[in-house]
């Protein structure tokens, strides 16, 4: 990949260890608000393996509640400020980051986690590598974010790459013409991953430098 200049990487569940916080919240608002009677292991298998319509269809959420879902995902991403401090990085991300960084690649954050959850994880743990970071208001895709970056940086899309661990992920990568370097440590299983399309699979962080090493 001897064009790419830019790596585009998510937050939760490719930096930072959000994910058994972020399932843990989705079930209990599942539950609650909208009274999904399937167990919670179920649940989560449903939410790692399915795109966000998939779901939604699948536990029968009917589509005029969507905004209370957005509504009670930015309450819990608030809630997750108040002990950002308890997250723990992805093991090998920082060592990747510093690499990819010493290497020349400008990196930038693209998250539907809130700012402030963002900086002050990357403060807490000393991540000093990324020159954009775009948070907020991606939750129900990011295509529109990556495409407004591209055309602020004047990036072709031959030079930009993805780091994602979600369907939406590289649903928007590939809406916007960009590869993708789908993770294996996140949110939705390698198998999902690999049947919604990922053009590549990072099992751990060094595989990601391998992949754009080729």
């Amino acid at each position: 990949m001897d064009n790419i200049k830019t790596i585009i990487f998510d937050f939760d569940g490719v930096i930072a260890d959000t994910i058994p916080y972020t399932l843990e919240k989705t079930v209990a608002i599942l539950k609650n608000d909208f009274s999904v009677k399937r167990p919670a292991n179920e649940i989560v298998d449903i939410i790692r393996s399915r795109s966000f319509r998939e779901i939604i269809k699948e536990l029968k959420i009917l589509l005029f509640k969507l905004p209370f879902i957005v509504s009670k995902i930015n309450e819990s991403q608030e809630e997750l400020n108040k002990i950002i401090d308890t997250i723990k990085v992805i093991p090998g991300i920082k060592a990747l980051l510093n690499n990819l960084k010493d290497r020349g690649f400008d990196l930038v954050v693209i998250s539907s986690n809130i700012e402030k959850n963002v900086k002050e994880f990357l403060r807490i743990n000393g991540i000093k590598t990324f020159s954009y970071i775009d948070c907020g208001s991606h939750i129900l895709g990011k295509s529109g974010a990556i495409k407004n970056f591209l055309k602020s940086k004047n990036l072709k899309n031959s030079e930009v790459i993805y780091v994602g661990d979600e369907i939406r992920d590289i649903e928007a990568s590939h809406k916007v013409g960009i590869k993708i370097i789908s993770v294996a440590w996140g949110l939705d299983t390698e198998n999902t991953l690999q049947r919604y399309g990922a053009d590549f699979i990072a099992k751990n962080p060094r595989d990601i430098l391998k992949i754009i090493g080729k």
